[in-house]
């Protein structure tokens, strides 16, 4: 059997189970006692999977880990809310580092882990001296007559690793008993040679069937469980057969609850599977590609005037549209893929600062295409350090200011559009504007004059600039003067904007404004000398056309007055040193945004708007590339370059 064959379900799997065991043992934290169970059968099913797969390593930390669980949950003894929840944490950003090593085909013997399991070795250690399960807390009814039971497995007919899902449940059983005997052997079990899928486990337990049951259901592909006393046919009043898998503590699925006569009819019309990322890519391509074409017949049609193409091809339209709809939704992951860390961390971050934090999620459900949802994570991460760090205050300071001892963070994301949009809140201090001015004319960026005139919102965008920082102390969590000026750039390179208000004393809020989808989007087609330009049309604010003698040279920079605000304007040919055009009585102008700030593209002329398909340009290493995010293929065939306004302002 090649175990490389399933390396990829073991790490969606593992990733899940990582993530549910943060879930759970944040609720613990929090007081939910009820999830220690689940604890145990996440890290139990964790231990066997690693086992499996041959990564003895990680079995080895997942099974010290489930005695400690084990202990808790038999009552033996109780964590220490601090001290051994933050180890149990720890463990898991251990399981975490062995599941990237595994990623990159590293296997896990480059993580130390000795250092962690004396630790967990030393919670058992301590705790089994205090105070042991009296045995007058177990209810005598679930015991059973010598303690003997034989379990009869059926593992489903479609199961592909009998031998590693035998061996599951052997895991399972051994964790809440002594396996006595096997019937085939144990060796034969594990090798996956029975026959008909079934096996029989002799097992010296205390436990209630329901628990035996509830163990061997915890393992996937399992058909059948039932549970006899030992030395008679007769099952035991409380037996019973269940189909399926199910965890306990969890509601059964669908599947579960049919007969073996819907079950097929159910797998028909109600079915998942796992795609690799990388078709859905090739899909996504192969789309686009049909949008293209479809814009080449469209154009043809129109240039020949042929009435009869009309009405096909605005059929082919139409199945297009819906193809590409689809083909996005496919790639469409919910944005709780990001969220799901942010509880953890902003635990790990009230700790380390010492203060006082509620959290709120919202929008868990808003959906991004899957390209920006991996890239927006850290970005995100960032806001939210920001806003423990410098947003929200200590206890103490918040006490004082008439505030609740704890601080609020809210995370929201919603839909606006064919944008989402995602707010980090806080009801911090807020942004001392006045400090931010005097570190601005420290730092040279502006003069005293300057910054007497400057609004807000204007004085608010210098915490935008390269190593601009207000932080006087450098931490391991911001202040190190990179920072916020990274998350912009990573946010207007997915071609969003980035927002930022703050009432000073009373909080501060971060909007990020993203794309659904970064592979075909509208576009703005305009010309520059004779050729056409493309520019993402969630960057322009409007088109308008300009008097020539509307246009002033200030200080050195061409601008003009829009609705009584000054717009600066970059000619285009000026810009990418094209020879100038010839005199012109008005002049056409795209007014960019760029965070808060908008400039106006001065290019020759308008064509339309006009949905497109964003082609990489790739890596030649030249200046030039910088200015634009990418080309696309126009209905005539012509390759036309996607202008980037955040790199035009940022090197204008």
């Amino acid at each position: 059997m090649d175990l490389n064959d399933y390396i990829g379900p073991f790490i969606d799997e593992t990733k899940d189970n990582l993530q549910r065991l943060n879930e759970y043992l944040l609720a613990f934290e929090e007081g939910n006692e009820n999830v220690i169970n689940e604890i145990f059968r996440v890290a139990h099913t964790l231990k066997g999977m690693a086992g499996t797969m041959g990564f003895s390593n990680m079995a080895s930390l997942t099974h010290t880990m489930e005695d400690v669980l084990d202990g808790v949950r038999n009552g033996k003894f109780y964590l220490r809310r601090e001290e051994d929840i933050s180890l149990l944490f720890e463990c898991l950003d251990t399981l975490n580092q062995f599941l990237e090593d595994i990623k990159e085909g590293k296997g896990d013997v480059k993580v130390d882990t000795t250092e962690i399991k004396e630790k967990l070795v030393r919670i058992l250690q301590i705790e089994e001296q205090k105070t042991a399960l009296e045995t007058s807390s177990v209810d005598k009814e679930e015991i059973c007559d010598h303690g003997l039971r034989n379990v009869k497995v059926a593992l489903r007919k479609d199961c592909m690793l009998k031998g590693a899902r035998a061996m599951m449940v052997v895991e399972e059983i051994s964790s809440i008993g002594r396996v006595e005997f096997a019937d085939p052997s144990m060796e034969t079990i594990l090798e996956g040679k029975f026959s008909g899928n079934e096996f029989s486990i002799l097992v010296k337990t205390q436990v209630s069937d329901e628990d035996i049951r509830e163990a061997v259901q915890s393992v996937g592909e399992v058909l059948s469980c039932t549970v006899e006393e030992h030395g008679t046919s007769r099952k035991d009043k409380s037996s019973r057969q269940v189909q399926g898998s199910s965890r306990k503590g969890h509601a059964k699925s669908e599947e579960e609850k049919v007969t073996d006569a819907v079950k097929s009819i159910q797998r028909k019309t109600n079915q998942t599977v796992r795609v690799d990322v990388q078709r859905l890519d090739k899909l996504l391509n192969l789309v686009g590609e049909l949008v293209i074409g479809r814009s080449r017949i469209e154009k043809l049609a129109r240039d020949v005037d042929f009435k009869e193409f009309e009405e096909p091809i605005m059929q082919l339209g139409r199945i297009s549209k819906d193809i590409q709809e689809l083909v996005t939704k496919l790639r469409m992951l919910p944005i709780s893929f990001i969220f799901d860390r942010f509880p953890r961390l902003v635990r790990d971050l009230s700790h380390t600062l010492e203060k006082k934090v509620s959290l709120e999620l919202e929008g868990r459900e808003t959906e991004l295409d899957r390209s920006v949802i991996d890239e927006i994570g850290d970005p995100m991460v960032h806001l939210i350090r920001n806003s423990l760090d410098h947003g929200i205050e200590t206890s103490e300071e918040r006490l004082a200011a008439g505030k609740s001892e704890t601080g609020r963070l809210k995370v929201r994301a919603y839909q606006d559009g064919s944008s989402v949009v995602v707010a980090v809140e806080d009801d911090g201090k807020g942004i001392d504007r006045d400090k931010v001015v005097a570190k601005a004319i420290e730092k040279g960026i502006i003069t005293e004059e300057q910054a007497e005139k400057a609004t807000d919102r204007e004085a608010l965008q210098f915490l935008f600039i390269p190593g601009f920082s207000t932080t006087d102390t450098i931490s391991d969590i911001s202040g190190r003067g990179v920072g916020m000026d990274a998350v912009k750039s990573k946010v207007e390179s997915l071609g969003g904007r980035m927002y930022i208000e703050s009432d000073n004393g009373e909080g501060t809020s971060v909007k990020i404004k993203l794309p659904i989808t970064l592979a075909i989007v509208l576009a703005l087609l305009v010309t520059i000398d004779g050729r056409v330009y493309a520019i993402p049309l969630e960057s322009v604010d409007e088109t308008i056309k300009v008097d020539r003698e509307q246009a002033k040279v200030v200080n050195g920079s061409l601008v003009t007055m829009l609705r009584g605000s000054i717009l600066n304007l970059i000619d285009a040919r000026q810009f990418y040193g094209i020879p100038e055009r010839e005199e012109q009585d008005n002049l056409s102008v795209v007014v960019m945004r760029t965070g808060f700030r908008r400039i106006g593209f001065i290019v020759d002329d308008f064509i339309g708007q006009q949905e497109i398909v964003i082609k990489n340009l790739g890596n030649t290493g030249t200046t030039r590339i910088k200015w634009f995010s990418g080309g696309t293929i126009l209905g005539d065939g012509s390759v036309a370059l996607i202008i980037d306004p955040a790199a035009v302002e940022e090197t204008s």
